[in-house]
């Protein structure tokens, strides 16, 4: 590493303390300083000096562990190490004996490969070429379809240069996706979480929107009527004194971060091991944050550890964050690893994570800290999202994605205390959580014909249904998969579901090759994280059924569930690259290159 990189990861590390109580330190520094100048000095002095810098100490000591015991520190460790771990990619050969599988297994494997490659592009032409172009002009999809979400690096180049999971649609319709060479997909998708009521509402709730744009067009600055009417209703939902309008749900959360801190004025924001709040790198745990957020202090999930540490840091700490769909138990759920982690998800999990919401609601309520509830995906615990499923209330909710009826949105309902953008007592002290788009009329439209019909009687009776379809169909699905002696089972809770895999393999990322190609459409996290909506018929989960039972038996006799897998060696594909690559960076630099 060059001398700036070296300066870089220093100060990265430093950053980290700030969670980690770096003030502490620097005054426990000043103390023992202080005291020692004093020792020779006034030594009567020094004694007091001594005792309260022993004392400060101390107490220092004692936060610091109980921060160690409660936080994750994975995310502190991984923006320490990326920047110097250089990973190799596995090669053709390598690709299909990485598990130590024997030759006939690997020649089985690599059979199958080339077979659902070359059935990929003579199904696939239209939308091969389509992507291909996009994918060298943009850059977001050119990430998302690397397999970072679902695949371990090291597995990446060989399956990418095989697989364009890229869907280029033509049309939807109900609960099909039709694409540009007419084949048909049952959507899984969910529309990363957006498309909670079916395809035909949002396109009823895209059209109330577009009728009040053709009367008011872009307006911005004057608002419309339907503004009062939306934050009328929820209000009303969740029981809240005021709301305001943003553009994502990434953004919202960012405007109820920075009124937190305002109304509190404490530094730090907490958030849960595993919770995702959006992009922004305020909230962002582990990859993708190449700015360490040194003021989100990341605590274990459903750790009673969590809870002490809330009580003792809680003048520090401005707001809890907590995201509701995480308690669906799908954290261990990703096929992106190369462990074999069990999961518990579904109903179990919604009982487990209530209980331990009641008591984290206890915590905040007693130390004074503002919890927010993270309702990006409103509405898939139903019309009251998680105040009601779980019955407990938080300070602030944020909301997004299906609030919009299909158009980019996020919100925030909150107490006036914690809302007001202004200091009373001081006025040249503001917060500026303001946006360009926050009135459209195009969007409040929208709004209101989701809200009007969330509220309704047969919105509450359709949501039900679904709870207790689903509850059928993933018994009766389970129940068919066993009968198939497929290792699988799923997990599902209301609109979310997930596989679960219970024989250990190396190559689980590849079922979702295999699910697409039976024709299921799914967002780029695999087959950890799947939705879906209102408009599932019986005929529609038979037919997913139909589908994973398919794929799992393809998936098996092609041999990628073969038992005997061993677990991947990653140090000879991590020690000499990252020795040849950093020796390379030192030379470079030696020879001022």
């Amino acid at each position: 590493l060059k001398f700036k990189e070296w300066h870089s990861l220093f100060e990265e590390a430093s950053a980290t303390m700030t969670a980690f109580m770096s003030g502490r330190a620097t005054r426990t520094v000043v103390l023992l300083i202080f005291s020692s100048w004093l020792s020779n000095r006034a030594p009567d002095l020094s004694i007091v000096a001594w005792a309260v810098t022993i004392v400060y100490g101390l107490i220092f000591a004692y936060l610091m562990f109980e921060t160690v015991q409660a936080a994750d520190l994975k995310p502190a460790v991984w923006g320490l190490l990326s920047p110097l771990i250089v990973l190799r990619d596995l090669s053709y050969e390598e690709f299909f004996s990485v598990d130590s599988a024997p030759k006939d297994v690997a020649a089985r494997r690599q059979a199958a490969f080339e077979r659902l490659s070359d059935n990929w592009y003579e199904r696939w032409p239209k939308s091969q070429e389509i992507s291909k172009r996009l994918l060298r002009v943009w850059p977001d999809l050119r990430f998302k379809s690397s397999g970072f979400e679902s695949t371990f690096p090291i597995f990446q180049k060989v399956f990418t240069d095989k697989f364009n999971m890229v869907t280029v649609l033509s049309e939807v319709n109900g609960t099909d996706i039709t694409d540009v060479d007419g084949q048909i997909h049952l959507d899984s998708g969910g529309s990363y979480g957006v498309n909670c009521y079916g395809h035909t509402r949002f396109k009823e709730f895209m059209d109330a929107g577009n009728q009040v744009a053709q009367k008011c067009s872009v307006s911005l600055g004057p608002v419309h009527p339907l503004a009062l009417e939306n934050i009328d209703m929820l209000r009303s939902m969740f029981r809240k004194d005021e709301v305001t309008f943003h553009m994502s749900g990434t953004e919202a959360i960012m405007a109820a971060v920075q009124q937190v801190r305002f109304h509190t004025g404490r530094p730090l924001i907490a958030v849960f091991k595993g919770a995702y709040h959006g992009w922004w790198d305020g909230v962002m745990q582990g990859a993708g944050n190449e700015r360490f957020n040194a003021d989100c202090l990341v605590l274990k999930d459903q750790d009673l550890a969590s809870l002490n540490l809330l009580r003792l840091r809680a003048r520090e700490i401005a707001g809890l964050i907590v995201n509701p769909v995480q308690g669906f138990g799908w954290t261990n759920s990703t096929t992106s690893t190369t462990g074999h982690p069990v999961v518990r998800a579904g109903l179990e999990a919604i009982e487990r994570f209530q209980l331990w919401l009641l008591k984290v609601r206890e915590t905040c309520t007693k130390n004074k800290i503002p919890l927010i509830f993270d309702e990006t995906w409103c509405f898939q615990l139903g019309p009251g999202g998680a105040q009601d499923t779980y019955g407990v209330e938080a300070d602030i909710v944020t909301l997004g994605k299906a609030l919009g009826g299909g158009h980019a949105v996020g919100a925030v309902c909150g107490p006036s205390w914690l809302m007001e953008r202004r200091d009373p007592e001081r006025a040249m002290r503001v917060s500026f959580a303001v946006g360009t788009f926050k009135g459209s009329p195009m969007v409040m439209g929208s709004i209101n014909a989701v809200l009007r019909w969330v509220r309704t009687p047969q919105a509450a009776q359709a949501f039900d249904s679904l709870k207790d379809n689903v509850a059928r169909w993933s018994s009766t699905c389970n129940a068919t998969l066993k009968n198939e002696d497929l290792p699988i089972s799923v997990s599902a809770y209301r609109n979310m579901w997930c596989v679960c895999y219970h024989q250990k393999s190396a190559y689980q990322f590849l079922f979702q090759v295999y699910l697409r190609n039976e024709g299921l459409q799914m967002v780029w996290v695999g087959t950890g994280k799947m939705l879906l909506n209102l408009e599932f018929t019986e005929a529609d989960f038979q037919r997913l059924t139909d589908i994973l039972v398919r794929a799992g038996k393809a998936f098996k006799e092609d041999g990628w569930w073969w038992p005997g897998g061993k677990s991947i060696a990653l140090l000879p594909l991590v020690l000499r690259p990252t020795i040849r690559y950093h020796f390379r960076r030192l030379l470079s630099w030696r020879l001022g290159q």
